[in-house]
């Protein structure tokens, strides 16, 4: 059964061809969200493979895609996704996805062959990590190799826009350095 916030979800991707108001909106944020503050990662569990340790994530670019299996939208950008994966994979940059309806492993083995998602998806949402809250989908956030939440993109994206998206936070850490 889908509860109230999954069926106006669901709903908001059946009338619109993004699953969010603001899927234009690909600018930096203007505030940046420190996530793991004195923390330290750990193991985090990924579909299909042994859970990978802390030191894996340490000081790599992050971005983790959030999708559902009924968001077409979610479904219509995974060939970019795959694309940008392979791209940036030798860059440090780790591209994971996170299922919205957080289902089981079994069921999320199925689900990535069958949506066939090329990189790594996550069974949980990593405890160190803060969780945004998810307006629409799909949505892509943008994490720094210091833990911060950069900026969260809504709606498909392409390996362009990830690409550019990318760039600016880049961009955003390095004035930020060199302000200091």
């Amino acid at each position: 059964m889908i509860n109230g916030a999954k069926f106006i979800l669901l709903m908001g991707c059946l009338c619109s061809s993004g699953c969010n108001p603001f899927s234009d909106r690909h600018v930096v944020g203007e505030k940046v969200v420190n996530v793991t503050e004195g923390l330290s990662l750990q193991a985090s569990a990924l579909v299909g493979s042994d859970d990978v340790s802390q030191d894996y994530w340490s000081g790599h670019w992050r971005i983790i895609n959030i999708w559902a299996e009924w968001c077409k939208p979610c479904w219509q950008e995974i060939p970019e996704l795959n694309q940008f994966f392979v791209a940036q994979e030798k860059f440090g940059v780790k591209l994971l996805g996170f299922n919205f309806d957080e289902l089981e492993r079994a069921e999320l083995v199925i689900l990535k062959e069958r949506m066939s998602i090329q990189f790594p998806v996550l069974t949980q949402w990593p405890e160190s990590w803060i969780k945004p809250e998810i307006k629409g989908l799909p949505a892509t956030v943008i994490l720094s190799p210091d833990n911060k939440i950069i900026n969260i993109l809504w709606g498909p994206q392409s390996f362009s826009t990830l690409s550019s998206s990318l760039d600016d936070a880049k961009k955003v850490i390095k004035d930020r350095f060199d302000e200091d």
